[in-house]
């Protein structure tokens, strides 16, 4: 093989080397094109401890969570949610009132989380509260309930 030979050779094999690649590339961008891209939320259900973790009264405000936890000798538990119904602000609970206060627009928020007044337009939601086998407390954000629904333990 002379070296007009091997120069024609290498080219072209360099040449066939890239066009191989190029479709290649192509094939994979296609298929990841075809899949879908699905973004993953947080769990809805998740386990928030034990019920002697939560005191009588004033309910307990799980932050990461975003709900409100009440325990009642009589009633038992109930999960409220701390999303204002408006734009999404957290409400504060204020035990002197018994009332759900939004802090961004005013709205006010019964005991029952209906709307006594302000541009919210409708109640907080409820979550269902189950105990789970190895005793914790378990909620579910899916599963909204009527402010009635109460878990006894």
């Amino acid at each position: 093989m002379n070296r007009r030979e091997l120069f024609k050779f290498s080219w072209g094999t360099v040449g066939l080397a890239a066009l191989i690649s190029a479709v290649g590339i192509s094939l994979a961008a296609v298929v990841r094109f075809l899949m879908p891209s699905v973004f993953y939320e947080p769990p809805q259900t998740f386990k928030i401890g034990t019920p002697a973790d939560f005191s009588f009264g004033a309910p307990t405000f799980l932050v990461d969570e975003k709900i409100f936890v009440f325990r009642d000798r009589d009633k038992g538990f109930a999960v409220a949610s701390a999303v204002c119904t408006h734009l999404g602000c957290t409400v504060a609970y204020f035990q002197r009132d018994q009332n759900f206060h939004c802090p961004c627009h005013g709205s006010v928020f019964a005991a029952d989380g209906s709307v006594e007044h302000g541009p919210a337009p409708r109640a907080l939601d409820w979550f269902e509260v189950t105990q789970a086998r190895d005793g914790q407390l378990s909620v579910d954000k899916d599963k909204v309930v009527p402010p009635t629904y109460r878990l006894m333990v």
